[in-house]
């Protein structure tokens, strides 16, 4: 599957990066990064009194704001703690996959045997992912941070002990919603989805989730991918007499589907619930009041009130002009969880980073969570939110949170 919600596109603010060719940043004690330089790339083996890290991320094409929120939020990371992780003075190598497969196995690959880079962070796409995974395992050379690609196969198939899942996994994104809804919205649910691998999955393990819980499904409805007009799904939807709805849609998807729902006149017949990529910060200015009183679920709301979160909000909004997404959280605690790894170590090797990471607790604007030693995968809470009217436009506000969520058995014992 590959989560790769939004379609946005954005700039990278004021630092630049290069799109066709690599681009490298050395952060120095001030904070501040200096401008690529022509240094050769610094050998990972522990022998370096530099941590080189290298950006597999889009930064041009369809999920260029995903990728340029993860490295934003690496970055804030990065400047509050004097530009260094576990002492090591970070240097960074960023090349644009414009989320191609291709693109991002030849970058990966790069990366490990001409770089000698220490930690990779990314990608987006789970299709990336998922093809990155055999050169990641062959090289062995470098710890993976994944900072948004929530496919539950890398780990199913996978089961790398250098892989640490610091975002989401497809399961936790959908099945925890369902026992909540039974118990607080619906006992029967339509299903609705985008139709590629994510949606698939999403919907899959909602269904199974809700189905053991007592409910019952009574529709499916698949559309594909880039969908402008609804009305035909929607008709289905309408049809299958449900009182309520889950879904998995994302970016402009997910905005087509809530408006257009919204004037098909449904959110008088049904409730609308979904995975919190239907309803996030990225959606909800073009989605507008169409959004009110829909439900969805995510590991990272920008309005949760704790006050490390809050610091947080308060930390990027002045730094970008703008709310932290998902994303640039998931980015954040990927340069987080380096630091971690890089400060218990005794080297940048990178299976020494590795045992360092293996069941770390970090305290996360999410929340606090902490890698499943058996997995790397984030044990973490969901929040459960509900879009409402806020000062500055709509916006989801907490209104449960799923603590001591248990991972599926996928068949992966580090």
């Amino acid at each position: 599957m590959s989560h790769d919600p939004g379609t946005s596109t954005g700039s990278r603010g004021s630092t630049n990066r290069s799109v066709s060719t690599t681009s490298r940043r050395r952060f120095l004690v001030s904070g501040a990064a200096a401008g690529a330089t022509a240094l050769a790339g610094c050998a990972g083996g522990g022998g370096s009194d530099t941590l080189t890290v290298g950006h597999v991320l889009p930064t041009s094409g369809t999920y260029a704001l995903l990728g340029e929120s993860i490295m934003n939020g690496f970055d804030l990371y990065l400047q509050q703690n004097d530009g260094q992780l576990g002492g090591y003075e970070v240097e960074t190598v960023q090349r644009d996959t414009a989320g191609e497969t291709d693109t991002g196995v030849t970058i990966t690959n790069e990366f490990l045997v001409q770089e000698g880079v220490d930690a990779l962070v990314g990608p987006v796409s789970s299709a990336v992912a998922i093809a990155m995974m055999q050169t990641v395992q062959q090289e062995s050379s470098a710890i993976w941070l994944n900072a948004n690609a929530g496919d539950y196969r890398v780990t199913q198939d996978g089961c790398m002990d250098l892989h640490f899942r610091t975002s989401f996994n497809d399961w936790q994104t959908s099945a925890p919603l369902a026992q909540w809804v039974y118990e607080n919205v619906a006992d029967n649910v339509v299903l609705s989805y985008a139709d590629y691998a994510f949606g698939q999955n999403s919907k899959n393990f909602f269904q199974e989730a809700f189905e053991e819980a007592g409910g019952e499904v009574v529709g499916e409805v698949a559309a594909p991918l880039g969908t402008d007009d609804y009305s035909p799904f929607l008709g289905d939807i309408e049809s299958s007499g449900a009182d309520a709805a889950f879904s998995f849609f994302a970016g402009s998807d997910a905005v087509n589907y809530i408006s257009q729902l919204s004037d098909f006149g449904l959110d008088d017949e049904l409730t609308q619930t979904g995975s919190g990529f239907l309803l996030s910060e990225d959606t909800l200015p073009a989605q507008g009041e169409a959004a009110l009183g829909k439900y969805s679920l995510l590991h990272y709301t920008a309005t949760k009130e704790t006050d490390r979160n809050q610091t947080f909000v308060s930390n990027y909004s002045e730094e970008h002009d703008r709310q932290p997404n998902v994303y640039a959280c998931q980015g954040y605690d990927s340069a987080q969880a380096l630091d971690i790894a890089a400060s218990n170590a005794d080297s940048t090797d990178a299976s020494d980073l590795a045992s360092a990471l293996s069941g770390a607790e970090l305290d996360s604007p999410r929340g606090e969570f902490s890698f499943d030693p058996d997995t790397n995968e984030p044990l973490q809470s969901m929040d459960v939110r509900e879009v409402v009217q806020g000062d500055d436009g709509v916006e989801n506000e907490v209104v449960a949170t799923i603590d001591d969520i248990e991972l599926p058995d996928w068949g992966c014992s580090l």
